[in-house]
Protein backbone atom coordinates (compact mmCIF):
# COMPACT_ATOMS: atom_id res chain seq x y z
CA UNK A 1 0.00 0.00 0.00
CA UNK A 2 2.77 2.66 1.06
CA UNK A 3 4.37 1.90 -2.20
CA UNK A 4 0.99 2.09 -4.46
CA UNK A 5 0.61 5.46 -2.85
CA UNK A 6 4.14 6.88 -3.51
CA UNK A 7 4.18 5.85 -7.04
CA UNK A 8 0.93 7.77 -7.10
CA UNK A 9 2.21 10.91 -5.13
CA UNK A 10 4.52 10.95 -7.71
CA UNK A 11 2.36 10.41 -10.85
CA UNK A 12 -0.14 13.42 -9.57
CA UNK A 13 3.41 15.79 -9.43
CA UNK A 14 4.83 15.07 -12.68
CA UNK A 15 1.15 15.23 -13.65
CA UNK A 16 0.76 18.89 -12.43
CA UNK A 17 4.05 20.25 -14.00
CA UNK A 18 3.05 18.62 -17.05
CA UNK A 19 -0.06 20.71 -17.12
CA UNK A 20 1.92 23.86 -15.94
CA UNK A 21 4.36 23.24 -18.74
CA UNK A 22 4.90 24.94 -22.21
CA UNK A 23 6.75 22.49 -24.45
CA UNK A 24 9.47 24.30 -26.99
CA UNK A 25 10.04 24.66 -30.40
CA UNK A 26 12.48 21.17 -31.05
CA UNK A 27 10.22 18.74 -28.72
CA UNK A 28 12.91 16.03 -29.50
CA UNK A 29 15.89 17.60 -27.52
CA UNK A 30 16.08 18.36 -24.08
CA UNK A 31 14.55 16.83 -21.06
CA UNK A 32 11.78 14.40 -20.50
CA UNK A 33 9.63 13.11 -17.95
CA UNK A 34 7.22 9.78 -17.96
CA UNK A 35 4.82 7.60 -17.02
CA UNK A 36 4.09 3.99 -18.18
CA UNK A 37 3.54 0.35 -17.31
CA UNK A 38 3.72 -2.93 -19.30
CA UNK A 39 3.40 -6.54 -19.28
CA UNK A 40 7.16 -9.20 -18.53
CA UNK A 41 7.87 -12.73 -19.13
CA UNK A 42 10.69 -14.79 -17.41
CA UNK A 43 13.27 -17.70 -18.13
CA UNK A 44 14.85 -18.26 -14.84
CA UNK A 45 17.50 -20.37 -15.31
CA UNK A 46 18.13 -23.07 -11.90
CA UNK A 47 20.93 -25.23 -11.34
CA UNK A 48 20.90 -27.39 -8.27
CA UNK A 49 23.99 -29.26 -7.39
CA UNK A 50 25.09 -31.33 -4.48
CA UNK A 51 27.15 -29.68 -1.87
CA UNK A 52 30.64 -30.54 -1.15
CA UNK A 53 30.32 -31.80 2.38
CA UNK A 54 28.92 -34.71 0.45
CA UNK A 55 31.92 -37.24 -0.27
CA UNK A 56 32.39 -39.23 -3.99
CA UNK A 57 29.10 -37.04 -4.91
CA UNK A 58 29.16 -34.69 -7.76
CA UNK A 59 25.59 -34.19 -9.04
CA UNK A 60 23.78 -31.34 -10.91
CA UNK A 61 20.44 -30.77 -12.70
CA UNK A 62 19.99 -28.23 -14.58
CA UNK A 63 16.43 -26.46 -15.60
CA UNK A 64 16.69 -24.19 -18.38
CA UNK A 65 14.58 -22.58 -17.71
CA UNK A 66 11.49 -21.95 -15.34
CA UNK A 67 9.10 -19.50 -16.64
CA UNK A 68 7.52 -16.63 -15.05
CA UNK A 69 4.52 -13.64 -15.78
CA UNK A 70 3.57 -10.55 -14.33
CA UNK A 71 2.80 -6.79 -14.66
CA UNK A 72 4.73 -3.31 -13.66
CA UNK A 73 4.08 0.41 -13.67
CA UNK A 74 7.16 2.70 -14.98
CA UNK A 75 8.45 5.96 -14.16
CA UNK A 76 11.12 7.37 -16.20
CA UNK A 77 13.65 10.53 -16.74
CA UNK A 78 16.03 11.15 -19.98
CA UNK A 79 17.38 13.58 -22.19
CA UNK A 80 18.00 13.57 -25.37
CA UNK A 81 19.96 15.72 -27.98
CA UNK A 82 19.86 16.51 -31.88
CA UNK A 83 22.58 16.01 -33.77
CA UNK A 84 23.27 15.31 -37.71
CA UNK A 85 19.73 16.18 -38.71
CA UNK A 86 17.35 13.15 -38.25
CA UNK A 87 20.07 11.38 -35.54
CA UNK A 88 18.91 11.57 -31.81
CA UNK A 89 21.19 10.62 -28.81
CA UNK A 90 19.98 9.86 -25.19
CA UNK A 91 20.57 8.93 -22.16
CA UNK A 92 17.77 7.72 -19.37
CA UNK A 93 16.62 6.01 -16.06
CA UNK A 94 13.85 3.46 -15.65
CA UNK A 95 12.49 2.43 -12.54
CA UNK A 96 9.89 -0.57 -12.74
CA UNK A 97 7.59 -1.37 -9.78
CA UNK A 98 7.09 -5.09 -11.29
CA UNK A 99 5.72 -8.38 -9.80
CA UNK A 100 6.79 -11.05 -12.04
CA UNK A 101 5.94 -14.38 -10.85
CA UNK A 102 7.29 -17.69 -10.84
CA UNK A 103 5.15 -20.66 -9.55
CA UNK A 104 5.36 -24.58 -9.22
CA UNK A 105 3.33 -27.03 -7.39
CA UNK A 106 2.70 -30.65 -6.74
CA UNK A 107 -0.77 -31.48 -5.17
CA UNK A 108 -1.28 -35.32 -4.09
CA UNK A 109 -4.42 -36.33 -2.42
CA UNK A 110 -2.97 -39.78 -1.60
CA UNK A 111 -1.74 -38.82 1.33
CA UNK A 112 -2.96 -35.26 1.49
CA UNK A 113 0.39 -33.74 0.03
CA UNK A 114 0.69 -30.36 -1.03
CA UNK A 115 4.19 -29.01 -2.05
CA UNK A 116 4.47 -25.24 -3.80
CA UNK A 117 7.37 -23.10 -4.30
CA UNK A 118 7.08 -19.16 -5.47
CA UNK A 119 9.83 -16.49 -6.57
CA UNK A 120 9.18 -13.26 -7.68
CA UNK A 121 11.30 -10.74 -9.66
CA UNK A 122 10.00 -7.37 -7.95
CA UNK A 123 11.65 -3.96 -8.59
CA UNK A 124 14.01 -2.98 -11.84
CA UNK A 125 16.12 0.01 -11.95
CA UNK A 126 17.71 0.66 -15.72
CA UNK A 127 20.49 3.22 -16.43
CA UNK A 128 21.17 3.63 -20.02
CA UNK A 129 21.44 5.24 -23.52
CA UNK A 130 19.44 4.84 -26.64
CA UNK A 131 20.16 5.60 -30.45
CA UNK A 132 17.46 6.76 -32.79
CA UNK A 133 16.88 7.90 -36.36
CA UNK A 134 13.91 10.15 -37.26
CA UNK A 135 11.90 8.09 -39.82
CA UNK A 136 9.65 10.86 -39.95
CA UNK A 137 9.05 14.41 -38.48
CA UNK A 138 7.03 13.07 -36.03
CA UNK A 139 8.39 8.70 -35.09
CA UNK A 140 11.54 7.99 -33.65
CA UNK A 141 12.55 4.93 -34.00
CA UNK A 142 16.00 3.83 -31.55
CA UNK A 143 17.82 1.07 -29.70
CA UNK A 144 18.55 0.65 -25.98
CA UNK A 145 21.11 -0.61 -24.11
CA UNK A 146 22.53 -0.25 -20.34
CA UNK A 147 22.77 -1.39 -16.73
CA UNK A 148 19.78 -3.40 -15.48
CA UNK A 149 19.42 -3.99 -11.63
CA UNK A 150 16.95 -6.17 -9.93
CA UNK A 151 15.19 -6.99 -6.44
CA UNK A 152 14.09 -10.66 -5.98
CA UNK A 153 11.94 -12.07 -3.44
CA UNK A 154 13.18 -15.25 -1.44
CA UNK A 155 12.56 -18.37 -2.73
CA UNK A 156 9.94 -19.60 -0.52
CA UNK A 157 7.84 -22.89 0.09
CA UNK A 158 4.78 -24.08 1.52
CA UNK A 159 3.98 -27.73 2.60
CA UNK A 160 1.31 -29.69 3.96
CA UNK A 161 1.12 -33.14 4.68
CA UNK A 162 -2.58 -34.50 6.15
CA UNK A 163 -3.24 -32.08 9.29
CA UNK A 164 0.10 -30.90 8.92
CA UNK A 165 1.41 -28.10 7.08
CA UNK A 166 4.40 -25.63 7.24
CA UNK A 167 6.27 -23.04 5.05
CA UNK A 168 9.28 -20.74 5.06
CA UNK A 169 12.41 -19.35 3.17
CA UNK A 170 14.59 -22.43 0.77
CA UNK A 171 16.96 -20.00 -0.23
CA UNK A 172 17.49 -16.33 -1.28
CA UNK A 173 19.47 -14.14 -3.28
CA UNK A 174 18.63 -10.71 -2.87
CA UNK A 175 19.53 -8.67 -6.14
CA UNK A 176 20.49 -9.37 -9.35
CA UNK A 177 23.14 -7.47 -11.75
CA UNK A 178 23.24 -7.28 -15.69
CA UNK A 179 22.63 -5.56 -18.56
CA UNK A 180 19.47 -4.68 -21.21
CA UNK A 181 19.63 -4.80 -25.14
CA UNK A 182 15.93 -2.71 -26.54
CA UNK A 183 14.20 -1.30 -29.33
CA UNK A 184 10.89 0.57 -29.73
CA UNK A 185 9.34 3.56 -31.37
CA UNK A 186 8.26 6.97 -29.97
CA UNK A 187 5.73 9.10 -32.00
CA UNK A 188 4.69 12.87 -31.04
CA UNK A 189 0.78 13.59 -29.98
CA UNK A 190 1.08 17.12 -28.98
CA UNK A 191 2.15 19.89 -27.05
CA UNK A 192 5.00 18.33 -25.84
CA UNK A 193 3.80 15.02 -25.47
CA UNK A 194 4.76 11.91 -27.02
CA UNK A 195 3.78 8.32 -26.61
CA UNK A 196 6.57 5.44 -26.18
CA UNK A 197 6.62 1.81 -27.22
CA UNK A 198 9.53 -0.90 -26.48
CA UNK A 199 10.11 -4.33 -26.41
CA UNK A 200 13.39 -4.60 -23.92
CA UNK A 201 15.59 -7.86 -22.94
CA UNK A 202 17.50 -7.77 -19.92
CA UNK A 203 19.90 -10.89 -18.79
CA UNK A 204 20.98 -11.11 -15.41
CA UNK A 205 24.11 -12.94 -13.99
CA UNK A 206 23.80 -15.61 -12.63
CA UNK A 207 23.70 -15.31 -8.88
CA UNK A 208 24.31 -18.21 -6.34
CA UNK A 209 21.44 -19.36 -4.12
CA UNK A 210 21.57 -19.04 0.00
CA UNK A 211 20.44 -21.96 0.77
CA UNK A 212 18.47 -21.22 3.83
CA UNK A 213 19.71 -23.69 6.94
CA UNK A 214 16.54 -24.00 8.69
CA UNK A 215 15.06 -25.16 5.37
CA UNK A 216 17.88 -28.61 6.50
CA UNK A 217 19.05 -28.31 3.15
CA UNK A 218 22.10 -25.96 3.67
CA UNK A 219 24.41 -28.98 3.90
CA UNK A 220 22.98 -31.12 1.01
CA UNK A 221 22.88 -28.78 -1.90
CA UNK A 222 24.16 -25.50 -3.53
CA UNK A 223 22.21 -23.71 -6.28
CA UNK A 224 22.04 -21.18 -8.71
CA UNK A 225 19.47 -18.80 -10.57
CA UNK A 226 19.85 -16.56 -13.50
CA UNK A 227 16.61 -14.53 -14.94
CA UNK A 228 16.51 -13.78 -18.25
CA UNK A 229 13.45 -10.93 -18.60
CA UNK A 230 11.57 -9.76 -21.63
CA UNK A 231 9.13 -6.98 -20.90
CA UNK A 232 7.09 -5.11 -23.57
CA UNK A 233 6.39 -1.30 -22.41
CA UNK A 234 4.38 1.42 -22.99
CA UNK A 235 4.64 5.23 -21.72
CA UNK A 236 3.11 8.66 -21.85
CA UNK A 237 6.05 11.16 -21.89
CA UNK A 238 6.41 14.79 -21.87
CA UNK A 239 9.09 16.43 -23.62
CA UNK A 240 10.11 19.99 -22.40
CA UNK A 241 12.22 20.92 -25.47
CA UNK A 242 15.43 22.96 -26.26
CA UNK A 243 14.37 26.12 -24.75
CA UNK A 244 14.49 27.92 -28.08
CA UNK A 245 11.66 29.66 -30.09
CA UNK A 246 12.70 29.13 -33.15
CA UNK A 247 11.21 25.84 -35.47
CA UNK A 248 13.89 23.70 -35.73
CA UNK A 249 15.08 22.89 -39.25
CA UNK A 250 13.93 19.70 -40.28
CA UNK A 251 14.32 18.16 -44.27
CA UNK A 252 12.13 15.16 -43.81
CA UNK A 253 8.90 15.87 -45.75
CA UNK A 254 5.92 14.02 -44.62
CA UNK A 255 3.95 11.34 -46.60
CA UNK A 256 0.37 12.73 -47.54
CA UNK A 257 -1.29 9.50 -49.24
CA UNK A 258 -3.95 7.57 -48.92
CA UNK A 259 -2.81 4.38 -46.57
CA UNK A 260 -5.28 2.24 -48.69
CA UNK A 261 -3.47 -0.59 -50.59
CA UNK A 262 -2.24 -4.12 -50.20
CA UNK A 263 1.07 -4.84 -49.26
CA UNK A 264 3.67 -7.31 -48.09
CA UNK A 265 6.59 -7.44 -45.53
CA UNK A 266 9.29 -9.37 -44.14
CA UNK A 267 10.58 -8.69 -40.38
CA UNK A 268 11.77 -10.41 -37.63
CA UNK A 269 11.43 -10.19 -33.69
CA UNK A 270 12.21 -11.93 -30.34
CA UNK A 271 9.97 -14.05 -28.21
CA UNK A 272 9.65 -15.64 -24.35
CA UNK A 273 6.63 -18.39 -24.01
CA UNK A 274 5.61 -19.54 -20.19
CA UNK A 275 4.73 -23.10 -20.60
CA UNK A 276 2.29 -24.50 -17.82
CA UNK A 277 2.96 -28.64 -18.21
CA UNK A 278 0.38 -30.12 -16.12
CA UNK A 279 0.65 -33.83 -15.10
CA UNK A 280 -2.53 -35.06 -13.10
CA UNK A 281 -4.60 -38.04 -12.65
CA UNK A 282 -7.79 -39.24 -15.23
CA UNK A 283 -10.78 -38.56 -12.72
CA UNK A 284 -11.82 -41.90 -13.05
CA UNK A 285 -8.87 -42.85 -11.01
CA UNK A 286 -9.72 -41.29 -8.08
CA UNK A 287 -7.82 -37.42 -8.30
CA UNK A 288 -4.64 -38.64 -7.14
CA UNK A 289 -1.98 -35.88 -7.57
CA UNK A 290 -1.78 -32.87 -9.81
CA UNK A 291 1.84 -31.46 -10.77
CA UNK A 292 2.03 -28.06 -12.44
CA UNK A 293 5.14 -27.07 -13.63
CA UNK A 294 6.21 -23.55 -15.48
CA UNK A 295 8.33 -23.97 -18.45
CA UNK A 296 10.25 -20.77 -19.98
CA UNK A 297 11.33 -21.05 -23.93
CA UNK A 298 12.67 -17.90 -25.91
CA UNK A 299 14.24 -17.53 -29.16
CA UNK A 300 14.15 -15.48 -32.06
CA UNK A 301 11.90 -15.70 -35.38
CA UNK A 302 11.75 -14.72 -39.11
CA UNK A 303 8.47 -12.94 -40.49
CA UNK A 304 6.51 -12.96 -44.03
CA UNK A 305 3.37 -10.87 -43.88
CA UNK A 306 0.90 -9.61 -46.46
CA UNK A 307 -2.52 -7.86 -45.77
CA UNK A 308 -4.53 -5.02 -47.15
CA UNK A 309 -5.23 -1.90 -45.49
CA UNK A 310 -8.46 1.06 -45.70
CA UNK A 311 -8.42 4.24 -44.85
CA UNK A 312 -12.00 4.44 -43.83
CA UNK A 313 -11.71 8.56 -42.86
CA UNK A 314 -9.12 10.88 -42.47
CA UNK A 315 -8.47 9.70 -39.24
CA UNK A 316 -9.11 5.78 -38.97
CA UNK A 317 -7.77 2.50 -41.01
CA UNK A 318 -8.96 -0.80 -41.07
CA UNK A 319 -6.98 -3.55 -42.27
CA UNK A 320 -6.60 -8.02 -42.30
CA UNK A 321 -3.25 -9.46 -42.57
CA UNK A 322 -1.78 -12.66 -42.31
CA UNK A 323 1.52 -13.81 -41.14
CA UNK A 324 4.05 -16.40 -41.08
CA UNK A 325 6.86 -16.93 -38.34
CA UNK A 326 9.85 -18.87 -38.62
CA UNK A 327 10.54 -19.23 -34.98
CA UNK A 328 12.35 -21.58 -32.66
CA UNK A 329 11.34 -20.99 -28.92
CA UNK A 330 13.75 -23.26 -27.29
CA UNK A 331 13.84 -25.09 -23.57
CA UNK A 332 16.16 -27.37 -21.78
CA UNK A 333 16.72 -29.59 -19.15
CA UNK A 334 20.04 -31.32 -18.25
CA UNK A 335 20.97 -33.86 -15.46
CA UNK A 336 24.56 -35.30 -14.31
CA UNK A 337 25.48 -37.65 -11.80
CA UNK A 338 28.78 -39.06 -10.59
CA UNK A 339 29.01 -41.37 -8.17
CA UNK A 340 33.11 -42.27 -7.99
CA UNK A 341 33.55 -44.18 -11.38
CA UNK A 342 29.84 -43.77 -12.22
CA UNK A 343 28.43 -41.38 -14.71
CA UNK A 344 25.22 -40.33 -15.72
CA UNK A 345 23.82 -38.02 -17.82
CA UNK A 346 20.52 -36.89 -19.20
CA UNK A 347 18.72 -33.87 -20.75
CA UNK A 348 14.83 -33.26 -22.27
CA UNK A 349 14.57 -30.52 -25.34
CA UNK A 350 11.91 -29.05 -26.53
CA UNK A 351 10.46 -25.63 -28.74
CA UNK A 352 7.60 -24.01 -30.48
CA UNK A 353 8.24 -23.35 -34.05
CA UNK A 354 6.12 -22.26 -37.16
CA UNK A 355 4.01 -19.54 -35.77
CA UNK A 356 0.92 -18.64 -38.10
CA UNK A 357 -1.13 -15.77 -37.54
CA UNK A 358 -3.92 -14.43 -39.46
CA UNK A 359 -6.49 -11.41 -37.98
CA UNK A 360 -7.55 -7.66 -38.30
CA UNK A 361 -6.16 -4.59 -36.85
CA UNK A 362 -7.64 -0.88 -36.44
CA UNK A 363 -5.54 2.46 -36.56
CA UNK A 364 -5.91 6.28 -35.99
CA UNK A 365 -3.63 8.59 -37.58
CA UNK A 366 -2.01 10.76 -34.92
CA UNK A 367 -0.61 12.02 -38.34
CA UNK A 368 -0.58 11.68 -41.85
CA UNK A 369 2.83 9.41 -42.32
CA UNK A 370 2.25 7.96 -38.47
CA UNK A 371 -0.61 5.18 -37.46
CA UNK A 372 -1.22 3.94 -33.98
CA UNK A 373 -2.76 0.40 -34.32
CA UNK A 374 -4.78 -2.29 -31.97
CA UNK A 375 -4.22 -5.95 -33.94
CA UNK A 376 -6.42 -9.41 -32.71
CA UNK A 377 -7.06 -13.18 -34.56
CA UNK A 378 -6.14 -16.27 -34.80
CA UNK A 379 -2.92 -17.81 -33.91
CA UNK A 380 -1.32 -21.27 -34.35
CA UNK A 381 1.84 -22.98 -32.86
CA UNK A 382 3.66 -25.91 -33.91
CA UNK A 383 5.09 -27.28 -30.10
CA UNK A 384 7.51 -29.78 -31.37
CA UNK A 385 7.92 -33.44 -29.44
CA UNK A 386 10.23 -33.11 -26.17
CA UNK A 387 12.82 -35.76 -26.84
CA UNK A 388 14.92 -37.46 -24.32
CA UNK A 389 18.47 -38.36 -24.45
CA UNK A 390 20.98 -39.73 -21.93
CA UNK A 391 23.97 -42.26 -21.31
CA UNK A 392 25.87 -43.67 -18.41
CA UNK A 393 29.34 -44.52 -18.09
CA UNK A 394 31.97 -47.14 -15.65
CA UNK A 395 35.54 -45.10 -15.37
CA UNK A 396 35.70 -44.25 -18.56
CA UNK A 397 33.83 -46.72 -20.11
CA UNK A 398 30.39 -46.50 -22.36
CA UNK A 399 27.82 -48.51 -20.82
CA UNK A 400 25.05 -47.55 -23.49
CA UNK A 401 22.47 -44.78 -23.70
CA UNK A 402 18.53 -43.71 -23.88
CA UNK A 403 16.79 -41.42 -26.53
CA UNK A 404 13.08 -41.23 -27.21
CA UNK A 405 9.96 -39.31 -27.10
CA UNK A 406 8.78 -37.90 -23.55
CA UNK A 407 6.01 -35.93 -25.32
CA UNK A 408 4.42 -35.75 -28.39
CA UNK A 409 4.39 -32.79 -30.89
CA UNK A 410 1.18 -31.02 -30.99
CA UNK A 411 -0.01 -27.76 -33.17
CA UNK A 412 -2.11 -25.73 -30.38
CA UNK A 413 -4.42 -23.01 -31.43
CA UNK A 414 -5.66 -19.95 -30.19
CA UNK A 415 -6.15 -16.39 -30.41
CA UNK A 416 -3.97 -13.20 -30.15
CA UNK A 417 -4.23 -9.19 -29.36
CA UNK A 418 -1.25 -6.65 -30.05
CA UNK A 419 -0.82 -2.69 -30.59
CA UNK A 420 2.12 -1.12 -32.42
CA UNK A 421 3.26 1.86 -34.70
CA UNK A 422 3.32 2.03 -38.21
CA UNK A 423 5.29 4.70 -39.95
CA UNK A 424 5.63 5.73 -43.52
CA UNK A 425 8.72 6.12 -45.05
CA UNK A 426 7.71 7.10 -48.62
CA UNK A 427 4.82 6.19 -50.44
CA UNK A 428 5.32 2.85 -51.11
CA UNK A 429 7.52 1.57 -48.10
CA UNK A 430 6.51 1.51 -44.11
CA UNK A 431 7.95 0.59 -41.10
CA UNK A 432 6.43 -1.24 -38.13
CA UNK A 433 6.80 -2.27 -34.39
CA UNK A 434 4.32 -4.23 -32.47
CA UNK A 435 4.10 -5.82 -29.40
CA UNK A 436 2.12 -9.27 -29.18
CA UNK A 437 0.74 -11.41 -26.60
CA UNK A 438 -0.80 -14.72 -28.07
CA UNK A 439 -2.86 -17.45 -25.66
CA UNK A 440 -2.85 -20.59 -26.91
CA UNK A 441 -5.32 -21.76 -24.15
CA UNK A 442 -4.47 -24.99 -22.30
CA UNK A 443 -4.77 -28.88 -24.74
CA UNK A 444 -3.89 -31.59 -23.92
CA UNK A 445 -0.80 -33.51 -25.13
CA UNK A 446 0.44 -37.34 -25.52
CA UNK A 447 3.04 -38.47 -22.84
CA UNK A 448 5.54 -40.95 -24.25
CA UNK A 449 3.46 -41.99 -27.13
CA UNK A 450 5.69 -44.79 -28.88
CA UNK A 451 7.74 -46.45 -25.68
CA UNK A 452 4.53 -46.41 -23.63
CA UNK A 453 1.37 -44.91 -24.91
CA UNK A 454 -1.42 -47.01 -22.63
CA UNK A 455 0.01 -44.61 -19.54
CA UNK A 456 -2.45 -41.86 -21.42
CA UNK A 457 -5.36 -43.85 -19.97
CA UNK A 458 -4.22 -43.44 -16.41
CA UNK A 459 -2.24 -39.89 -16.64
CA UNK A 460 -3.63 -36.60 -18.07
CA UNK A 461 -0.82 -34.56 -20.27
CA UNK A 462 -1.68 -30.38 -20.95
CA UNK A 463 0.88 -28.18 -22.62
CA UNK A 464 -1.11 -24.28 -21.26
CA UNK A 465 1.48 -21.63 -23.47
CA UNK A 466 1.31 -18.13 -23.70
CA UNK A 467 3.44 -16.40 -25.88
CA UNK A 468 4.92 -12.53 -26.04
CA UNK A 469 6.75 -11.32 -29.00
CA UNK A 470 8.07 -7.72 -30.44
CA UNK A 471 8.37 -7.60 -34.01
CA UNK A 472 9.93 -4.86 -36.20
CA UNK A 473 9.13 -5.27 -40.35
CA UNK A 474 9.40 -3.41 -43.26
CA UNK A 475 6.27 -3.62 -45.57
CA UNK A 476 6.09 -2.50 -49.46
CA UNK A 477 3.01 -0.84 -50.64
CA UNK A 478 1.57 -1.60 -53.71
CA UNK A 479 -0.60 1.07 -55.35
CA UNK A 480 -3.67 2.90 -53.74
CA UNK A 481 -4.79 6.31 -54.32
CA UNK A 482 -2.20 8.72 -54.80
CA UNK A 483 -1.58 11.69 -52.76
CA UNK A 484 -3.75 14.57 -54.35
CA UNK A 485 -6.31 12.01 -54.14
CA UNK A 486 -6.12 11.68 -50.29
CA UNK A 487 -7.93 13.19 -47.62
CA UNK A 488 -5.60 15.34 -45.34
CA UNK A 489 -5.86 14.92 -41.85
CA UNK A 490 -7.78 18.23 -39.91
Amino acid sequence: MTRNASVLTVASLAALTLASAQASADEWQGFSVGIGGGYGMTKNDLNIGSAPTIPDVNANVGINGLGGDGGFLTLSAGYDHRFFGPWIIGAFIDYDFSDIDTHLGVDSRIAAFNFSTDFQIENQLSVGGRLGYLVAPSTLFFSTFGYAHAETSNLTANISLGSQSGGGTLGSVGSFNGYFLGGGVETMISNGFSLKAEYRYTSLQAETLDISQESGLSELITGSIKPQIQTGRISLNYRFGDGKTEAPDNSIPPITSSWTSPYFGVGAGYGIANNDLNLSDRPTQGSIFDVGIPLGHDGGFLSATVGYDYQISPRFVIGAFGDADYSHLRQGNSLSLSLGDLDINGGTSTEFKNLLMVGGRLGYLMWPDTMLFVSGGYANVEADATHLSGGASFDGVPLGGISGTLIGDKNLSGGFIGGGIETRLTDTLSLKAEYRYIDLGKESVTLLPYDLPEINQLVSTTFDPDIQMGRLSINYRFGGPSSTEAVPLK
